[in-house]
């Protein structure tokens, strides 16, 4: 498994918002100089944990599909919005199926998935249903 550190990490989240950042800008974003970030995204490389310009966080994060259905007169327009501005949730979709809405999510771990469940449940009490959480195993 490979070790990333709190730099590691701030440099990944920098990469998260902008995939193809200058090493330089992603440097003063973080507070390192330029090579700092150039050493440091080789070795990432070199371990797996960025391929290309994807990032891959085996074992330091985790990417997971919440499924959402929503209460009857749920504005689900409003509710979807809501979610898709915060933290942690990448979009937030109205689909077809079982579920109303899918949320793709992007956290650092099950502790950080179960506070961001927890809050769904509490930001909208009466009108979310059911969830059904998948976890992302491999992205290709």
């Amino acid at each position: 498994m490979a070790i990333v550190d709190s730099l590691d990490r701030a440099i990944l989240t920098v990469l998260r918002d902008s995939g193809r950042a200058p090493f330089v800008d992603i440097a003063k974003q973080v507070g390192v100089t330029e090579r700092t970030v150039r050493t440091r995204m080789r070795r990432m490389e070199e371990v797996g944990v960025v391929r290309g310009y994807t990032i891959r966080e085996a074992g330091i994060g985790l990417t997971a599909l919440v499924r959402l259905k929503v209460g009857p007169g749920t504005e689900i327009g409003t509710l979807a919005g809501e979610f898709a501005t915060w933290p942690g949730i990448e979009c937030v979709y109205e689909i077809s199926g079982d579920a109303d809405l899918v949320a793709v999510v992007h956290v650092d771990d099950t502790v950080a998935l179960r506070g961001l469940l927890e809050e769904m449940w509490h930001a909208a009490p009466g009108e979310i249903s059911t969830t059904q959480t998948e976890l992302v195993l491999e992205q290709y």
